[in-house]
C-alpha cells in the first residue's frame, strides 16, 4: 500500500479540507492510503471521518501557536516516520511552510510536492527566500491554478489538482429548494442573491450589502441570503441594521448545509478581494446556477461559461443585481460530469499519479 501524509493546517469544514476529503473518499483506499499530520491542536471537523476512512491524525502545534514547540515537534514527527511514507503532501497558500518539504526531504521521505490551494499576496525577502527552499526540496508543485501558483511561487506549477467534487451532493433539487425557502418565507416570485463564504475581510461582505442595498431599492424582490462564519460577523449584522435591510438579508445558521442552499439560490456572488479557485463556484456551477465575481478570481472557474466578471464598483453590482438575466439557471447544455471538476475522473488520475511516483 502506499502512504500519503498530508501536511494540513486544520481539519476544520473549509476549502482546503474539502478538496483533500473528496479525494480520499474516492480514491482505491486498498491502494492508496491518507494520513495526516496537523497543525493545529484542537478538534476538526473531519476527524471521525478519517479515522473511519482509515487515516491516521497527528498533531502538533502550529507556529503562530507556539513557535518553539513547533520546531522541535515537526523535527521529532519526521525523524521518526518520514519514512513510512513514500508521499508527503504539503497543502498551503504560502511559501513560508517551505520547512516542512525541507524536513520531509532531510529524514529520507521519496518525494514531496507541494499543493498550492489560494492565492497570496506576501511578498518581501522572506518569501524569495521560501520559493528558492521550496524549488531545493520538493519534486512537484502542484495547484488548483496557475494564478493562484504566481502569486505564491511567482511562476507557475508542475501541475493543475483540480478542485473536484461529487456532483450528486450539489445537483439542482427542486424538492430541497421549496423546503429551504418555505423555511425562510421566500416567495417564488422572489430572487434569492446568495453568498457563501467565512465572515472575513478578505469575502468582502460589506461591499454587497452596499451594492445590494441600492438594487433593493429599485426591485424590491430581492433577497441576499449569506452563509458562513467568522470574525466580522457582528459587524455584518450590524451593517445590515444600518442599511435598513432587516428582513431582506437573512444571514442563515446551522438550520441548512451550504451544499444544499444552493438549489435555494437563483444567483451566487462572490465579491471576494482574492481566492484561488474557490470550491463555492464549482459547487454553484453544478447546480446550475451563474455566479456574478470579482475580477480578482482567475477565470479558470469559469467552466460552464456563464459566470460574469466585474470589477469591484459598486454601481456595476447593483446594476448587475437588476439585471434579470443573470438569474436564469445554467442551460441544459451543461454537462458538469465532462469537466475537470468531477471527482469521479479526477481521483483516478490522482491515483494514477501517486501509484506511478512511487516506482
Amino acid at each position: 500500500m502506499i502512504k500519503v501524509l498530508n501536511v494540513i493546517s486544520g481539519l476544520n469544514h473549509a476549502g482546503t479540507e474539502a478538496v483533500v476529503m473528496n479525494y480520499y473518499r474516492n480514491i482505491d483506499r486498498t491502494k492508496i492510503q491518507f494520513d495526516f499530520l496537523v497543525l493545529n491542536l484542537g478538534d476538526g471537523y473531519y476527524e471521525d471521518e478519517i479515522l473511519r476512512l482509515g487515516g491516521n491524525i497527528y498533531k502538533i502545534p502550529s507556529f503562530r501557536q507556539n513557535p518553539l514547540k513547533n520546531i522541535s515537534a515537526k523535527k521529532k514527527f519526521f525523524k521518526k516516520h518520514a519514512k513510512e511514507y513514500a508521499f508527503v503532501e504539503v497543502h498551503s497558500p504560502s511559501a513560508l511552510r517551505y520547512a516542512y518539504c525541507k524536513l520531509a526531504k532531510k529524514f529520507g521521505l521519496k518525494k514531496v510536492i507541494f499543493h498550492i490551494h489560494n492565492s497570496s499576496d506576501e511578498k518581501g525577502v522572506l518569501i524569495w527566500h521560501a520559493r528558492k527552499q521550496l524549488k531545493k526540496y520538493c519534486d512537484e508543485i502542484v495547484t488548483c491554478s496557475q494564478r493562484a501558483a504566481i502569486t505564491v511561487m511567482g511562476e507557475e506549477a508542475d501541475k493543475i489538482v483540480y478542485n473536484a467534487i461529487d456532483y450528486s451532493s450539489y445537483c439542482f433539487n427542486e424538492q430541497l429548494r421549496n423546503e429551504i425557502r418555505n423555511y425562510y418565507h421566500i416567495t417564488e416570485q422572489q430572487k434569492v442573491i446568495g453568498q457563501i463564504g467565512r465572515y472575513s475581510a478578505v469575502k468582502n461582505h460589506l461591499f454587497s450589502l452596499e451594492a445590494f442595498a441600492v438594487a433593493v431599492k429599485k426591485d424590491a424582490s430581492l433577497i441576499l441570503l449569506l452563509k458562513g462564519f467568522g470574525e466580522l460577523e457582528t459587524v455584518i449584522s450590524e451593517k445590515i441594521q444600518s442599511l435598513g435591510l432587516d428582513g431582506k438579508v437573512i444571514m442563515a445558521g446551522n438550520e441548512f448545509e451550504a451544499s444544499q442552499l444552493y438549489s435555494a439560490f437563483d444567483l451566487l456572488i462572490l465579491p471576494s478581494l482574492y481566492e484561488g479557485l474557490p470550491m463555492v463556484l464549482v459547487e454553484a456551477q453544478a447546480n446550475g446556477l451563474r455566479a456574478l465575481v470579482s475580477d480578482c478570481v482567475s477565470d479558470e472557474t469559469n467552466i460552464s461559461g456563464y459566470i460574469t466578471f466585474l470589477g469591484l464598483e459598486q454601481n456595476k453590482w447593483s446594476d448587475a443585481f437588476l439585471n434579470g438575466e443573470n438569474f436564469a439557471r445554467i442551460p441544459s447544455g451543461f454537462d458538469f460530469l465532462q469537466t475537470n471538476y468531477n471527482i469521479v475522473k479526477e481521483a483516478e488520475k490522482r491515483q494514477k499519479d501517486y501509484m506511478g511516483g512511487s516506482e
